[in-house]
């Protein structure tokens, strides 16, 4: 493997356990740090106060522990794309599944689903413990961010390694927009997430926590022209592995403005139920201020909040 720009040797180190070690190993440094008084801090700490109304001292611990879920988001990158498929598979075993049931029934149709999680927590081991557990040998669509770094991208292609077929599509590529479609109805597996800032697509009012959020929608669409099932999901860090959680599948039955309402509803929900329960994990809290940007620009959180 060639080397990594910007990783030190310590992480790679740390990266290359299994998985139940390396969060062990993780969390014994963040401890380390703490002890002697340098606990990594987020510096989210105000907002979890104003926008969740916590006590100060929750809002604090919530703080660190939003820095520590970063780290690991970028330990698990880091081990993904360097540790072998076999030693992959190996860390899927400490990925468990809530109701698997919903995710059999909808992958033995043969027909196209759409998976939308957040990002959250490790989302990208749990999106592949999905994909392989649920959808083996199905061929995948991809809708990432024009932005995607190329490591990002270099692990989403490790999925090719599991026997699925992986094409991707950036959110803005409208000459790329038809064929993908085609391609999706072919029984593909897509995966779109959820909680894109406004500027990645044609936004939608999707209000959170009492703000006057706006987040980039075309799921409606996409579901409607493919004849996919959506599948929100939401996943979260444990302590040794993760959780993934489907919540209630649904279909789109039209492409008009009563039912692009009802989805873009039922996606706020599961925005905001998905990180209210682990709010720590969310990593696009530094960002917030953009999804009230469509609204008013000028609105600082603090104020809306």
């Amino acid at each position: 493997m060639e080397p990594i720009s910007g990783i030190s040797r310590k992480a790679a180190l740390i990266a290359g356990l299994p998985l139940p070690l390396r969060r062990l190993a993780l969390r014994t440094v963040f401890r380390v740090y703490a002890a002697v008084g340098r606990s990594p801090r987020s510096g989210l700490a105000d907002r979890f106060e104003r926008v969740l109304r916590l006590p100060r001292r929750e809002a604090r611990r919530l703080d660190r522990e939003a820095a520590f879920h970063d780290a690991l988001a970028e330990l698990e990158w880091l081990a993904l794309l360097t540790r072998s498929r076999a030693a992959i598979q190996r860390d899927l075993a400490h990925v468990v599944t809530q109701s698997p049931e919903v995710l059999r029934r909808i992958a033995a149709s043969g027909e196209p689903v759409i998976l939308a999680p957040l990002h959250m927590g490790p989302y990208v081991i749990g999106l592949l413990s999905i994909l392989v557990t649920f959808f083996p040998g199905r061929s995948v669509l991809i809708l990432r961010r024009r932005d995607d770094r190329p490591l990002e991208t270099r692990v989403m292609e490790r999925i090719t390694e599991f026997g699925m077929p992986v094409r991707f599509l950036t959110v803005t590529d409208r000459a790329g927009y038809l064929p993908a479609i085609r391609y999706a109805r072919r029984g593909a597996v897509i995966v779109v997430f959820a909680d894109l800032p406004p500027r990645y697509g044609k936004p939608a009012p999707m209000p959170i926590f009492g703000l006057p959020t706006a987040f980039a929608f075309g799921i409606d669409s996409l579901a409607h022209l493919t004849g996919a099932t959506v599948v929100p999901l939401a996943i979260g860090a444990e302590a040794g592995g993760a959780l993934v959680v489907p919540r209630y599948p649904f279909a789109v039955q039209a492409n008009d403005a009563h039912e692009r309402g009802r989805v873009a509803d039922l996606m706020r929900r599961h925005i905001e139920t998905t990180i209210r329960e682990r709010p720590e994990q969310w990593h696009f809290w530094p960002s917030l201020q953009e999804y009230l940007a469509a609204e008013d620009p000028l609105m600082p959180i603090e104020r809306a909040a």
